[in-house]
C-alpha cells in the first residue's frame, strides 16, 4: 500500500478535505502497515528499541548493512568503538577499538595475531597477547602468510618500535607496514613466504638494549 495522505483542503473549514473518519482510517491504514511491516505485536517499538534507545532484536533474519565505499569514509574509531564496517575498496570487514579500525581476518590478511608492548623503564620491551612470554625483551615466533599486529601506541613517542634485520641493522621492509591503519606506533607484519631472512628482530629506534628476536618458520 502507498502512504494515504489525509487531505486538509485548501484553506480551513473550506469543506475540500477529508471527512473527519475518512481522514482517520487513512491514519489506521498507515499505522497497520507499519506494524505489520515491524511484526505486529503489542508492544512493537520496545521491541525493537529498549528503555535506553539501543536497538534490542533477538529473532529473526534480520538485515542491517554496514557498507562504506572507502576507508576515508569510515567515521571516527574513538566515538564509535565497538562499531563494526564493511569496506567496498578493500572487501574487508573492520571493527573499531582502541581509536582505529582494525581488519577482521579474511583471505587478503590471513590469520591474524596481535600483541601489546609494555616498557620496562629504557631498557627491555614487554609483551601481553597470545603466547607472549613474560618478561624483558621476550622472543617471537612468526609463521609465514600470517599477520602480525604489535601495538606500540602507548610508548611510541619515547620507544618507537621498528622490525630491523639485526641488532642495530636495516628495517626490514617486506610485509611491514608501519603506523598501520593511519594510527601511530601499530605495526602490521604479514610475513611472506619466502623471506629473505628468517632472523629479524624487534628494536627501539632510541635506546638499541630494548632488542628482541624474530624467528620465521618457514616449514610445517
Amino acid at each position: 500500500m502507498a502512504k494515504q495522505t489525509v487531505g486538509i483542503g485548501s484553506s480551513a473549514n473550506d469543506g475540500t478535505g477529508d471527512t473527519l473518519r475518512a481522514g482517520a482510517d487513512k491514519i489506521n491504514d498507515n499505522f497497520t502497515e507499519i506494524y505489520n511491516a515491524l511484526g505486529n505485536s503489542s508492544s512493537v517499538l520496545t521491541d525493537i528499541i529498549d528503555a535506553n534507545g539501543l536497538f534490542d532484536v533477538s529473532s529473526g533474519a534480520n538485515k542491517i548493512v554496514f557498507y562504506y565505499s572507502a576507508l576515508t569514509d569510515l567515521p571516527s574509531a574513538s566515538t564509535y568503538h565497538g562499531a563494526v564496517a564493511h569496506v567496498h575498496a578493500t572487501g574487508g570487514l573492520y571493527f573499531a577499538h582502541g581509536g582505529a579500525w582494525l581488519r577482521l581476518n579474511d583471505e587478503t590478511s590471513g590469520p591474524v595475531t596481535k600483541y601489546i608492548a609494555g616498557v620496562n623503564g629504557s631498557s627491555a620491551y614487554t609483551f601481553t597477547g597470545p603466547g607472549a612470554t613474560s618478561g624483558d625483551n621476550p622472543n617471537f615466533v612468526f609463521y609465514c602468510g600470517h599477520t602480525y599486529l604489535i601495538d606500540n601506541t602507548a610508548n611510541v613517542s619515547s620507544h618507537p618500535l621498528q622490525i630491523r634485520t639485526s641488532n642495530g641493522g636495516s628495517a626490514f621492509t617486506t610485509g611491514v607496514t608501519e603506523n598501520f591503519n593511519s594510527t601511530t606506533g601499530l605495526t602490521q607484519f604479514i610475513v611472506p613466504h619466502e623471506p629473505s631472512d628468517t632472523t629479524l628482530v624487534y628494536q627501539c629506534t632510541n635506546h638499541s638494549s630494548m632488542v628482541g628476536n624474530i624467528t620465521i618458520i618457514t616449514t610445517n
